[in-house]
């Protein structure tokens, strides 16, 4: 059989259209897709001492389609066992961010914080932002402080120091060591190193 040769001259027009065609395209839709997700399994370690470990996935949309870890932080997904009756715990929370999770009584406890963007679809009071589960199978957002136990500290690491700051821990186990020696050498705030004391009860005022 024949084969047909092409030509350098032959082959530069349509190289040249695809290349056009690339960078318009890059031009307008941009590098990367509008959302990306960090990743990682978490030791948390509760108020008894014991320590569970929690599948933590933040969702970010960019800020530019140029930059590869640029973005703001949207959504949080969750899973850990909470043993019977709930078995694997998975839950994702749009405009969410989850910073506590705890046990007390056979019931679980989970602390949401406000992330960025629109409005969140409501999943707690945001005077008491906790979502409890409940040892019966039932789930419910807290709607008062007297429901809830105290709990000594938030134990999720929060996004910090950036997305691309907590890059080193995507798709491994976070051990609690490195997650509190992470913490406490990029604080959000001063006095924020993970050992917050956190206070429920309507009387805190009073202590």
């Amino acid at each position: 059989m024949s084969r047909i040769a092409f030509e350098p001259k032959q082959i530069l027009p349509w190289l040249g259209m695809a290349v056009l065609a690339f960078v318009g395209y890059v031009w307008i839709f941009g590098l990367y897709p509008r959302y990306f997700d960090i990743e990682w399994d978490e030791e948390v370690q509760l108020h008894d001492g014991r320590v569970i470990v929690v599948h933590v996935k933040r969702t970010f949309e960019r800020l530019t389609r140029f930059a590869r870890w640029d973005g703001i932080y949207r959504d949080t997904e969750i899973a850990f066992d909470a043993g019977p009756p709930w078995g694997t715990y998975r839950r994702k929370f749009q405009r969410y961010e989850v910073n506590m999770v705890e046990t007390h009584g056979g019931n679980w406890y989970l602390s949401l914080g406000v992330t960025s963007g629109s409005p969140p679809i409501r999943e707690v009071n945001p005077m008491y932002p906790r979502l409890v589960l409940r040892s019966d199978g039932t789930e419910h957002a807290a709607s008062s402080w007297d429901e809830l136990p105290d709990f000594p500290r938030h134990n999720i690491m929060p996004l910090t120091p950036s997305p691309e700051g907590v890059l080193p821990f995507a798709n491994s186990l976070l051990t609690w060591k490195v997650k509190m020696e992470h913490w406490k050498k990029f604080p959000r705030a001063a006095g924020d190193n993970g050992l917050l004391i956190q206070r429920h009860t309507t009387n805190q005022g009073e202590k």
